[in-house]
């Protein structure tokens, strides 16, 4: 890992960021150089989605749970750095649930999905991204009358995106400091919502924001978001799976043209997990083959 461009130690969030989930050379997970904040591409269908480069290959919901029994291992993905000498050290990120409502699922992953697309839009600036009201963001995915559970399950969702807490060891080697650098962090801080009574979700006013933690900001700021290559009605319209393969997928073939891993391993990226363990071998071909008759 090589240390500040600034020949000093790591004095701020920013450069412990920038040498935590950007880190450059041959040991990085990825080799795709950083983009710019630019308007997204734009399609028939509208912009393009885009989407954090990051948060495509660490995950932190799983697509297919288990229904008989709740998940409350963390999820689990490690990597290699540069450590002291040029060392390669193994370094391991977790996500931990959140307390009250455990790992986000199949709509957790559409909420954060429209919560990045509503910060690229309103041009990844300060720390707030303003949705409005609830039903704002339930009508960009075509909820035009939503119901009181829809309300509740959105309500838990960002209340998920907020609690979940990721975990590095070995984050990075700070030559500076001569120390290796363990990193606790999380996507999003508090929310806030905004109601003309007391009571009832009928009386929400439009000032709704949920404000994006520094390590998101700075992944904004140094990394930018990656497009997807397809507009958000295509993406809405896919069955979860196969929402998760397709990010996965485009972020992978930014820098390849052939993209080849083992079963279990593409599994646990993804991350799913199906019961018994085998029946992985069924639940991924449908979702790849939907993907390439698109």
């Amino acid at each position: 890992m090589e240390k500040s461009s600034r020949g000093r130690g790591l004095q701020s969030i920013a450069d412990i960021l920038q040498q935590t989930l950007f880190p450059e050379g041959p040991t990085a997970p990825t080799a795709t150089k950083p983009r710019p904040h630019t308007e997204p591409l734009e399609t028939s269908w509208g912009p393009t989605g885009r989407y954090d480069f990051d948060l495509a290959e660490f995950p932190c919901f799983h697509v297919v749970k288990n229904p008989d029994k709740p998940l409350t291992e963390p999820i689990t993905y490690t990597d290699t750095i540069n450590g002291k000498d040029g060392q390669a050290v193994v370094r391991q990120w977790k996500v931990y649930p959140s307390a009250a409502y455990g790992f986000g699922g199949q709509t957790t992953q559409l909420v954060l999905y429209d919560l990045l697309q509503l910060y690229i839009e309103q041009g990844c600036k300060g720390n707030q991204i303003q949705f409005g009201t609830l039903y704002n963001l339930l009508q960009r995915r075509g909820i035009r009358t939503p119901s009181t559970r829809d309300y509740q399950r959105l309500r838990r969702d960002i209340e998920i995106l907020c609690s979940c807490r990721f975990h590095c060891k070995n984050a990075f080697w700070d030559r500076e400091r001569q120390a290796y650098v363990d990193m606790n962090w999380q996507l999003f801080n508090s929310v806030f919502y905004f109601k003309a009574t007391p009571d009832g979700l009928q009386s929400e006013m439009p000032f709704g924001f949920i404000e994006v933690s520094s390590v998101l900001q700075q992944i904004a700021r140094t990394r930018g978001f990656f497009t997807l290559g397809f507009p958000a009605p295509f993406f809405y319209k896919l069955k979860p799976l196969e929402q998760r393969l397709s990010i996965y997928l485009a972020k992978k073939f930014m820098s390849q043209s052939l993209h080849q891993r083992f079963v279990d391993d593409l599994a646990k990226a993804l991350p799913i997990n199906p019961k018994p363990p085998d029946n992985v071998r069924t639940i991924l071909p449908p979702a790849a083959n939907s993907l390439i008759n698109e």
